[in-house]
Order: structure tokens, then C-alpha cells, then sequence
């Protein structure tokens, strides 16, 4: 193992393990149903471990003197499996393994029902697109490389590649500032699948938590008054 492959098995490995700490046993209330900031960015983390050895796979097959066919093949592989792996998870259960550590799914916008593999594909429809750059400079500089018995990758991006660079970085932001900035936490893909992400932990109310019910007559309704107006707190956009 190198000591990159370390440093990513450590980067992956104890936001995982905070993950399973945290939401083990953690409940909310119900009014917390939609702060799904922190459990959705540990989950990128634990659905990471997941990929980790395909990963390291994927970077000692490129090591190795073999036909060309067989890095194309790998590359292939590698970047179709992880949109497959969160279609069908999402499709199939409307949770990767990520999501059900950190205790969250995610439903049908409008009804809270279960999604269909339609919504998994439109909520990852986009950045599958954005994928397909790096695919096709990752592929040409591999096989230009290796006709030239260099070895691959060189470490640097194409034009294209740069510019797919830059423009993945950008929808990631947009897509972090939307769902900062709406009260279900719903980022751009979750409106272009109308979808939403829930908690599953919510705590279910006891016998004991439920007001009596009143005897006789119900007292009189209180005059209702303005509510005051609550500042909203910074840290409260990151829940």
C-alpha cells in the first residue's frame, strides 16, 4: 500500500467512523425531518470506504504491462460503477449504505412515498454528464501514452479536462448553496427528480408525551398575537 493509498484510506475511514458513532442510536424530533446537511455529507464518506478498494484496484491495474484494451476496459469500469451502484441503491431501497448509516432516505417530494428508479436516474442524470469529459481525456491520454510506452496517468488535465474541472466544481457549489438555502434541504437534483431527502430516526411520540385530553367545555380560544420575528442563526444553515 502507498502512502497515498493510506491517506485516502484514513480521509475515508474516520469521517466513517463517526458516522456509525453518531447516528447508531441518535433519534431527532420530528420538527428536525429535513436537517439533513451533516448525515448527507458523512454518508459521501462511509458510500467512499465502500469504493476504496475498487479504487485501489483501479490504480495498480495501470501499473501493470497489459494491452490497451485492458486500461480502457478499467477506466470504463471504474466511473460507470459508482453511478450504477447510486441508481440502483436509490432506486431499489432510496438509500446507498451511506444513507443508512447516517439514517437517512430519500422521497417523492410531493407524496413522501418511495422513489422510483426514474427519480434515482434524474438526480444523477447531470452529474453523469459532467463525468463524461474526464472519461474521454482519461481514455485519450491513456491510449496516446501507452502508444508511446509512457506511463499513464501524466498528472495533468487536457483543456478539456480543465474545463470539466472547472465547471464540476461549479455545479457542486450550486448545488451546496441551493440546498443551504431552502427549508428541506432540497439541492438542484433533488428539484430536477422531485425528490427530497428525510431523517429516518425520527422519535415516535409515547402515550406519556400526549396532552390529556380536557374534560367538559374547551376553554376559550386565546386572541392570537404576531409571532416576533426570529433572527435565523448562521449555524443553523448547516444541519
Amino acid at each position: 500500500m502507498t502512502e497515498t493509498d493510506s491517506t485516502l484510506l484514513v480521509v475515508f475511514l474516520v469521517p466513517s467512523l463517526i458516522a456509525l458513532w453518531r447516528y447508531e442510536n441518535r433519534t431527532v424530533s420530528p420538527e428536525k425531518r429535513y436537517l439533513t446537511f451533516w448525515p448527507r455529507f458523512l454518508a459521501v464518506f462511509v458510500d467512499g470506504m465502500v469504493f476504496w478498494p475498487l479504487s485501489t484496484i483501479h490504480y495498480y491495474v495501470h501499473r501493470f504491462d497489459a494491452p490497451i484494451w485492458v486500461y480502457v476496459t478499467a477506466i470504463l469500469t471504474y466511473n460507470s460503477t459508482h453511478w450504477a451502484y447510486s441508481i440502483f441503491m436509490h432506486g431499489r431501497f432510496g438509500q446507498t449504505l451511506g444513507k443508512m448509516v447516517t439514517r437517512v432516505r430519500i422521497v417523492d417530494a410531493k407524496t413522501d412515498n418511495a422513489i422510483s428508479f426514474r427519480h434515482a436516474f434524474l438526480r444523477d442524470c447531470i452529474p453523469i454528464l459532467f463525468t463524461i469529459p474526464f472519461v474521454a481525456n482519461d481514455t485519450y491520454e491513456l491510449v496516446t501514452l501507452r502508444m508511446r510506452n509512457e506511463t499513464w496517468p501524466s498528472g495533468e488535465l487536457s483543456t478539456a479536462g480543465a474545463w470539466a474541472f472547472g465547471v464540476v466544481i461549479a455545479w457542486y457549489v450550486a448545488e451546496l448553496i441551493t440546498m443551504l438555502t431552502n427549508r428541506r434541504r432540497r439541492a438542484i437534483h433533488d428539484f430536477v427528480a422531485g425528490t427530497v431527502v428525510i431523517r429516518t430516526n425520527l422519535k415516535k411520540p409515547s402515550e406519556e408525551d400526549l396532552p390529556p385530553e380536557p374534560e367538559g367545555e374547551p376553554p376559550p380560544e386565546p386572541e392570537t398575537k404576531a409571532k416576533p420575528r426570529v433572527k435565523r442563526r448562521f449555524s443553523s444553515v448547516f444541519r
